[in-house]
């Protein structure tokens, strides 16, 4: 009895225990990798953006070793620190693979920030700075906290896509509003408030006289009861009332 409590107050004063579980999990990865349960493969779902080399580096596993070896858990870690993936699943498969589910990040817009493009999501989020030619046709931002009001933008103009499919930038101004650049080189002021109703009366006026195809300068939609059109130099200005509720040139 005396020896056995010397012999565990040993192990604990000297480390002892732990060196012994870590022989006995040595000895557990080398049996069941012997019996067959080595790992053969690495399966990845969702992976679109995310770097594929990044990946295999932080999983950190090689063809082979004991699959109890793989901890899903440290895997997991190890991978959330890639900016494009949201969130992450890991998994052993008996007898031999990993599986790892990924759901990345989807790229919604290219900010435009200190002379540097970096693609964010539809929540704001700074994904990468990297390859972001491959982002060309997103809209891209202007404004230090543009992406942040990004996802709200995004919504009004969900409602009005043949307006949408012709923006190829979009500005916040002083953080209250939104001026919108056509691929046309057309300026749409935005007002602070009332957006939706706003994009409404732009897309009722383009349907009836074509504004957005015009070769005008610029579009004001701040009033509530009128839309302005500036035209270039030397050539007549236009603008149209909606009181009532009818879009008519004046």
């Amino acid at each position: 009895m005396l020896f056995v409590l010397w012999l565990g107050a040993w192990f604990v004063l000297s480390g002892g225990v732990q060196k012994t579980q870590n022989f006995a999990i040595q000895e557990f990865y080398e049996a069941s990798a012997k019996a067959g349960f080595r790992l053969n493969n690495i399966y990845v779902e969702g992976r679109e953006n995310t770097d594929a080399s990044l990946l295999m580096a932080l999983i950190n596993a090689e063809k082979g070793m004991p699959l109890f070896a793989v901890d899903p858990h440290k895997i997991r870690i190890a991978l959330a620190d890639i900016s494009w993936i949201e969130s992450i699943a890991v998994k052993r498969v008996f007898p031999d693979s990993v599986h790892i589910n990924i759901v990345e990040r989807k790229p919604a817009a290219l900010w435009l920030n200190e002379g540097r493009l970096m693609v964010v999501d539809r929540t704001g989020y700074q994904i990468t700075t990297q390859n972001v030619d491959r982002f060309e046709d997103l809209l891209i931002l202007n404004g230090k906290d543009a992406p942040v009001h990004l996802d709200v933008l995004q919504s009004y103009l969900s409602a009005v896509p043949e307006v949408a499919e012709r923006i190829d930038q979009a500005t916040l101004i002083g953080k209250r509003r939104w001026d919108l650049h056509l691929k046309n080189k057309i300026t749409v002021n935005l007002p602070e408030d009332n957006i939706g109703l706003a994009l409404q009366r732009l897309l009722k006026t383009h349907q009836e006289d074509g504004i957005l195809d015009k070769t005008i300068k610029n579009v004001d939609l701040r009033q509530d009861d009128r839309l302005i059109i500036e035209a270039y130099p030397g050539t007549a200005q236009k603008q149209y009332s909606f009181v009532s509720g009818k879009g008519s040139p004046i």
